[in-house]
This record gives C-alpha cells, structure tokens and sequence, in this order.
C-alpha cells in the first residue's frame, strides 16, 4: 500500500505480506524541489530530478510479485516484492507527480511549436525548427500519458509533441495540404476577384504554398503574371506580410514598371516594391554608399564603348610584348581549332567551315584549319601566295577539271598541297582512302612529269604542332628566300583587312560578358581550363586583361559604374553583411532568364533576411537567353542550388489551342533534358492548326505571288476582323521590310500585321503566327551560327542536347499564336526542323497549300558527294542543272532529266525522274558515275559512257545491253516517295 504521510511527499511502499515474514521493511520514497531520493532498508539513493526519469516499462508483473523498476541517469531504482495493486498504484500516482513536474516545460514547447507553425503555410525549415524544439521535449515522456490523465489541463500539450515527434515525411505533406485546402477556402473570394478572370486551382494552389523556396513552372499563356499579382495579394491579404516585406523582381523595365501598375491597380498597394535587377543593385549601393552612384555613359552608348576600346587596344598596340601576343593570336588562335576526321561527313565539316566563316588573313574562304594556318603563316613570312590557282599546265578532261593546287607561290614557282592523312595515312571517315592515295600520287607524279615543285604538308603534322616549322624548313630547302613581314606591317596589312577593328569588337563584347560574369578568385582560371580550346582562351584573356584595366581606371576616374557594377557591387555588399535584407518574401519572375550573378544576389538577400522565402516563376521551355549569360541549371536544377523546394506547375493555358500545344510540347521534349510537365489548353481543337507552306523562295517573284503575300491572303478569307498577325523570324532579315509591310497592310486592312524577331515577340501573342527564314545554314533556323569561342568559354556550359537553346525557340515562335501558326520553308534547303516535323509523327497540316514534286520530295535530292547538302536548280550558260547548295566548298552537280527538266533520283544503278508523269531512266556508268547513253555502232546499239572521248583522259566503259526492271525500279522509288509523303497522308 502506497501511503502519504506527511506533506513533504515522504511515501511509504509496503511490501507483499510474504516478504514481510522474512523481514522486508517498507521503502520509503522522498519527493523534494522535484528531486526523488528512495531508501530501502536504510540504504539511501542519490535524489534524482523527476524529469530524468524513464517511466516506460517501470512495472513488471510476476505470478506473486510486481516489481518496480524506474530507470534514471545515476542508474536504476529497483523495488520488489510489492503487491500487484501496490506497483501500479504507486506508478499511477509517481507518473502523475512526474506529469506535474514537466508540464509548465511541455506547455512552453507547445507555445513555440505553434507560435513556429502558425506563421503561414508550414515550410520545411518551420517543421525542422519544431521538431527539433519537440525531440528535446519529448525524449523527456517518451510515450504519452495514459487515458486516465486526458482529462487534465496539460493533455493536449502532449498529444501535439508526440503527433510532431513520430509524425513522417508523408504525414507532413498531409499536414501541408490540410493548410492549403483551409486556406483555398478562406480565401476563395480573394482569388475570384483579385484578377480580371478567377485564378485557375493551380494558380491559387501556387499563390498560397510557400516553402523555404519555391518554384512554379508556368508554361506559355498559362498566366505567370497573375499568379505573381496573386501571391502578392494573398500574402498581404493572409497578414503573413507588410507591403515593404515583399519584393518582386523583373529583367527589364518594361516589365517591372507593367508589374507595379498591376500592383496597385488590383491590389491598391503602393509600396510593394517591384524593380529590376539593375535597380535594386543600383539601391542597394545608395544604401550603403550613402549616396546615388552615377552610370557611366560606356553602359548606355555601345558606339562610345566600342570607340574607347578601339583607341586602348590601338595604344597597347604600340607596346612591342602587346604586339607580339597580337601577331601570335592571329595566326595561331583565329578560328577555334576542329578536326575533320571529327564530322561525320564532309558535307558537316563544311557547315563547320560555314558557320564559323574561317577566313585567312587576307579575306579569302578556305576549305580546311590547315589551310588557313599555312596561308596565314606564309602571309607572315612575307611570301605572296595565290590560292587554288590553276596549275601552270593544262590538265582539265572530260572527265576531270583543270588541277588547282592548294597553293601557288608565284615568285619562287613552288606549289604546296595540304594533304588530309593521319600518320597512318588514313583519310577523314567520309573520304574514300583509295582514291584520295590515288589523287596524291596523280598529283606527285604531275609535278614529276613537269619539273615543277613541290611542298607536301600534312594533317598530321597540323596536330603535332610541326606544320608551321614544316613550311619554313621546305621553302629553305628549295633554296627559296624570304624575308618575315616586319610587325608593324603585317598590323598595318590586318588594319587593311579590318581584322584588328573586327577583333577590337570582340574585344568589346568579350570585356562586357567577363564583367558581367562577377568572377569569384580562381573562377576565371577554372574557366579557362573548363574551355576545349584552352590555349586560345589564355591568349585572348592575356590580350584583354590590360583593356580591363583601362575600363576600370576610366570608372573610377569619374566616379562612374556600369549595369554589372550594379549587380556585383550590390551581391558584393550583402554577401559581406554590409546590406540587410528587409524583405522577407521574394518573388522573382521570368527565372528561366536568370545568370549566375542574379541568382547568387537573390540567394544571398534570401540567407540575409530571417524566415524569408523565394518564389520564383519561370519555364525551362522558354528559355532563350543563353547568349546573354542565363543560366538554365538553376532552373532545372533549383532544388539543389537553392534548397527544399516546393514545384508548381501551371497545367491550363489560355492562349493556343489544344492542336498547337500538342505539336509545341512533342516537339520541345524531343530533349530529354526540359523538364516534364502537362500543358492543356482551355480551347481543344480536333484538326492540325500548325500548317506547313512548301515552296521555292523565289525573290523574283511579283509580290502577289511571293510566300508571304499567298500566307497572308489565306489568312484574310479565314479570321475574324482585326485579327493580329505576326510575321516571326529567328534573324531580323527574313522579315518583311517597311515598304512590303506597308503594302501588306493597305491591301488587308482587317488584320492588325507586325513583324519581328522570335526574340523580341517572347511574352507576346497574337492571332496568326508566320515563321519565316526556315532554312539550314548559318544563318537558319536553327541557326548554324557558332559563338566566337572565347565568348563561349565565357558563357553558361552549352548544353550536349543539339540545338538545345534554338528548339526552346521554335517552341516560343509556335507558342504565340491563338488560332494557327504558319511555317513557311524551301524544303530544298530546308530547316532541321522542318524535315523533322515531317519524318516524324507531328500533327501537321501539309495540304492548305499546294506543294510542288520537287518540294514534296526534297529527301530523294541530297547531295551524294557532301551527304548534306541538297540538290537546288540552277541555270549556267549551258542551261538548266542541279547543283549542290554548299557551293563552293562542294562543287557537286548533276544534269536535271532531259524528257522534263525535274530533278532525278538515284535508284539502284538508274537515275529516275521524280515527276510520277515521266519517269524517264537513265543508267549510271559503274566506273565513273556519269550517265549512259545509247549510242549506235557498226555492230549495232550499246551504251556508253558521257564521258567518253577518242583522245586524251576519258572514260572508255560500254556495255552492249542494260536491262531495267520498270516494275522493280519504280516500285523502290514509290516507296521513297511514300516515305516523304505519308505524313501528307
């Protein structure tokens, strides 16, 4: 029996009747200052303080006897042989006392935990921040009190703690969804009425969910700037904000100023702040300055920029070690260096050659690296030199042109050939290694047959870095003297070729994209190692680092600085503390858009402010700035550089219809690296709404009869009036000009018609899109046009997808229209794009124009020579032909069909016709390629060779009979041809 007897709890635990008799005595319990001390048989324990103690298992039920056994820090408190009634009353009434002891301790843990919990929407680092308050608290009880104590005031405090302590991820999320459902409720007036039109579930499900960081990924049309007007509302709406503790941040003015009258026009809120990067960098300096900076006039007047740095590049020019790395720069660091055993196809190389327009010294198009090393360096040395001349003597057959020799040094009489073998003299994979040996000798033994001379070079001398001294140690050889250019000259002759200003431009756009990337220490250097092209960067940085110096000194001179003093000065001063953040919501939109210098300012203003979140809106799908330093990692990589993230996607557009975003999103994921997401449309279209216009670009052409004109006139007779039009292009010269839109205009005055660039219609959308400039090439789309490489080593990594950044881009253009979307191509020297669209299985519309044979077939017309070049109609002297579109570098041609003048295809051993009413055959000469005729002898008829002639070099293969198998023939070109058009189909 457990009996109180006197009023300092000293408690008297009597024994089982049977251990009595054996002289047990009564142990006697002594409760003071919440400390337990228990006496048996005169043998004291140390008090313990009550909430040490562990009251989890304490009684243990015998057949006879219960014991007691309360576990503590100094060791275990053990009382046995008790009655079963006397264990589990004095263990009822020690937890009561134990109860009473920790409870002010557990109702101030539950003050917090709520206090943490009732700020908002319960984010991760909330829940982190309360449980770890509970894990103390709770490892005090362990479990909960029994039912018999429910009823007392405290209960409820340690319920909550345990439901916190054993509550698992999942049981978070429910607990956060719980909170947004009670919020969606509460707030249900607010979200109908704070824009125009009530915002859609996920719209309010983005404005109220705010995790440590947040990142919702709105798709075209899908509302971003409701949401981002939503959140602003609501959280103001909700008291989790002031409007000075919200700041919402845009890339340019346009847009910042748009969103501040947004504010206040549904919101009646003035001072929210929404701002530019630029501008808060630019108060952020105030702020900690004391005073407004003052912009330098080189940050708004590119001209004035681009003077400045030519005359500091001229200065340094005159400093003999500047000259030198100059002169070392052009010849060895020009271009960026390729392989061509790299390429898949000579046809690829050329493009290389194309797209990079390499270029010698002196301005002429060459077709190899080497060769420009060989014509700059021979340039250098002061040798004169022509390029692909004519061979002194003639050489030209039916059956080969007129030998041009890779080079001709006209003052020494010496050719120099660059032959494309490695040392084991193999050939690039695309070039035939047995008839490239066999050109090689023809050549070696020409300049025999003649007397001439002869320098042989190498690719492979190109790599091992010996090429240059090869030339130098040859030309000595054949006793042929040289005297090197002096410096100042061979500047004066770049200066003649406007190579020095066209590098001091580089130098301009070099100086803003290394400014504009706010280096941290030893960045640069990991850069630099990071580039393929190390050495050529190195010289470059070498070349610039003296014009960064003289920026600087200019800036500081005046007391100026730039747009990305802005950014860095301002990143510069909160990373250092100097600048605390008074925002503690922050909402970023257009994120996709986003450079390393802007995410490192926003997560630093995010670590300096308290509780504060991020919540940022973008679209990987949209992302098309990679060239101004957006970096699109930080969007597809959010969570791990900025932390716990909550993702929200925008699932319902408003703008394009079903048709179109069905053809816009196969198409954009064909990269495995965009982010997955479902974007439907409030407006479902069961019949293709993207339409494929196939016709020659004919400039020629009366304007009535033009692509444009046709697209415009087809667009008329189906819209509602004042429907908008767009003309879109990926560059600015495929557009009409001001006079044809002028014309365009007057003629449909019920359309509203404007014409940009891809670029500049991002955010836009109108009625009817027409993409125009279609084609493959430098200047296509996508564009062939590479990054000078020191600007690309300056620049985000490139992502390995193909075309990544430039399929974002078709997606944007197809994205902007409403009701159809236009795209208008040259399927003979047709866009990557287009030709996948139509191998593949998108829903396009092929038949709302008429298309010619040669358009439908364009596939049966690639060059066989180049393997990616395409067959194009031409018109000589001599007439009609089809010659290859990578002209120059390819010289491929082949004569059109001479029953009615279409293109033919190569099938089997026969050249057919592509035109289904003619069909004419001709067969293929198996020992040159050229054509067979059928020609009469004195033994009657026999085919022979085109190339035929009685003297000289000539092709001499007849064969008495050619058996064509029609129904064979036909039939492989009919499946061809099906292949091209079963999307038609």
């Amino acid at each position: 029996m457990v009996t109180d007897s006197t009023a300092t709890f000293e408690l008297k635990i009597s024994p089982h009747w049977l251990p009595k008799l054996f002289g047990a005595k009564p142990a006697v319990l002594n409760i003071a200052d919440g400390k337990v001390s228990v006496s048996v048989n005169g043998s004291q324990s140390v008090a313990v303080e009550l909430n040490d103690f562990d009251l989890s298992k304490v009684v243990k039920k015998g057949i006879f006897f219960s014991s007691v056994n309360i576990k503590t820090v100094h060791g275990n408190i053990q009382l046995k042989g008790l009655t079963h009634d006397t264990a589990n009353e004095f263990f009822v009434w020690l937890r009561a006392q134990w109860l009473v002891q920790i409870a002010p301790s557990i109702r101030k843990v539950d003050e917090a935990v709520r206090r943490i919990l009732g700020r908002g929407y319960p984010r991760t680092s909330r829940i982190e921040k309360a449980q770890a308050y509970v894990r103390k608290a709770y490892s005090t009880f362990k479990v909960l009190p029994e039912a018999d104590w429910n009823d007392q005031p405290d209960s409820a405090s340690f319920k909550l703690l345990a439901d916190i302590a054993n509550k698992d991820s999942d049981g978070w999320r429910q607990f956060q969804n719980r909170y947004v459902a009670k919020q969606l409720k509460a707030y249900r007036d607010f979200f109908d009425t704070v824009e125009s039109q009530p915002l859609t579930d996920k719209q309010r499900e983005a404005c109220i969910v705010d995790e440590d960081n947040n990142l919702v990924l709105a798709g075209a049309g899908t509302g971003k700037t409701s949401v981002m007007v939503g959140r602003a509302g609501y959280l103001l709406e909700s008291k989790q904000a002031k409007p000075e503790q919200i700041l919402m941040l845009a890339f340019a003015n346009k847009a910042a100023a748009e969103m501040q009258e947004r504010i206040e026009n549904r919101l009646g809120h003035t001072h929210i702040t929404a701002s530019t990067f630029h501008k808060l960098g630019k108060n952020i300096i105030a702020k900690v300055e004391g005073e407004q900076p003052s912009l330098s006039p080189l940050a708004e007047d590119d001209t004035l920029l681009a003077w400045h740095i030519n005359n500091w590049h001229a200065q340094h020019l005159e400093e003999p070690a500047y000259k030198k790395l100059t002169l070392d720069y052009f010849e060895k660091y020009l271009y960026p260096e390729a392989n061509p055993f790299d390429f898949e196809s000579e046809g690829a190389y050329f493009d290389f050659i194309l797209a990079n327009d390499i270029r010698t010294l002196k301005g002429e198009l060459v077709k190899s690296l080497g060769e420009c090393l060989i014509a700059n360096h021979l340039f250098k040395l002061g040798i004169e030199y022509e390029y692909e001349a004519a061979y002194e003597h003639h050489t030209a057959t039916v059956l080969h042109r007129q030998y041009q020799p890779d080079f001709y040094l006209p003052e020494h009489g010496i050719y120099i050939e660059y032959f494309g073998i490695d040392r084991n003299r193999n050939t690039a994979p695309y070039i035939d290694r047995d008839k490239y040996h066999e050109g090689m000798e023809w050549k070696r033994s020409l300049h025999q047959q003649h007397q001439t001379q002869l320098i042989e070079l190498f690719h492979y001398q190109n790599l091992e870095g010996t090429l240059l001294t090869s030339i130098e140690e040859q030309l000595t050889s054949l006793n042929a003297e040289f005297e090197p250019l002096p410096e100042d000259a061979v500047l004066n002759t770049l200066r003649e070729f406007g190579a020095i200003n066209h590098f001091a431009i580089l130098l301009k756009d070099l100086l803003k994209r290394y400014r504009a990337n706010c280096f941290e220490p030893a960045q640069l250097e990991r850069t630099i190692q990071a580039a393929p092209n190390q050495n050529q960067v190195r010289a470059a940085i070498g070349l610039l680092t003296p014009i960064l110096k003289d920026y600087q000194a200019f800036l500081d001179a005046q007391g100026y600085i730039d747009f990305d003093d802005m950014i860095n000065k301002a990143l510069k001063y909160v990373e250092m503390g100097q600048f605390k953040s008074p925002w503690r919501f922050i909402l970023v939109d257009e994120f996709q858009d986003i450079s390393d210098p802007r995410a490192r300012l926003v997560k630093a203003l995010r670590d300096s402010a308290p509780d504060s979140s991020l919540f940022c809106v973008g679209d990987d799908w949209q992302a098309i700035y990679r060239f101004t330093g957006s970096d699109l990692t930080f969007t597809t990589q959010f969570e791990q550089v900025f932390g716990t993230t909550a993702i929200t996607p925008l699932d319902l557009t408003f703008r394009f219809n079903s048709a179109i975003g069905e053809v816009a999103t196969q198409f954009v994921l064909q990269n495995p690296n965009q982010i997955k997401k479902e974007l439907k449309s409030n407006r479902v279209e069961r019949r293709p709404t993207v339409s494929l216009m196939r016709a020659d670009n004919n400039d020629q052409k009366p304007d009535a009869e033009s692509r444009t004109a046709r697209v415009l006139r087809r667009i008329s007779s189906i819209a509602e009036p004042n429907s908008k039009v767009y003309f879109l292009s990926r560059f600015g010269f495929y557009l009409p000009d001001l006079h044809m839109l002028k014309m365009f205009r007057a003629q449909y005055p019920a359309l509203n018609i404007e014409a940009m660039t891809i670029h500049t219609s991002k955010g836009k959308e109108a009625d009817y899109v027409v993409v125009l400039g279609l084609e493959a090439g430098k200047h296509g789309f996508p564009s062939e046009k590479v990054t000078h490489p020191l600007l690309e080593a300056l620049l985000p990594p490139l992502e390995a997808y193909k075309h990544a950044e430039e399929r974002r881009l078709f997606y944007v253009a197809l994205t902007r229209a409403k009701q159809r979307a236009y795209l208008v191509a040259d399927m003979a020297v047709a866009s990557d794009f287009v030709v996948e669209l139509l191998k593949n299985d998108y829903k396009i519309e092929l038949n709302e124009f008429e298309a010619s044979l040669a358009q439908q077939l364009f596939h049966l017309l690639k060059c066989v020579k180049c393997k990616t070049g395409t067959l194009v109609s031409r018109q000589s002297q001599f007439g009609k032909f089809f010659g290859c579109n990578k002209y120059p570098l390819c010289s491929h041609k082949e004569r059109g069909c001479a029953q009615c003048g279409s293109p033919m295809t190569r099938v089997d051993r026969f050249k057919v016709c592509v035109n289904s009413e003619c069909r004419h055959w001709v067969p293929i000469c198996p020992k040159c390629g050229a054509e067979l005729t059928l020609r009469k002898g004195k033994y009657g008829e026999f085919w022979g060779c085109r190339n035929y002639r009685q003297e000289g070099d000539a092709c001499r293969h007849t064969e008495n009979s050619i058996i064509f198998d029609k129904d064979k023939i036909l039939k492989e070109l009919e499946k061809h041809i099906e292949t091209a058009t079963s999307n038609a189909e």
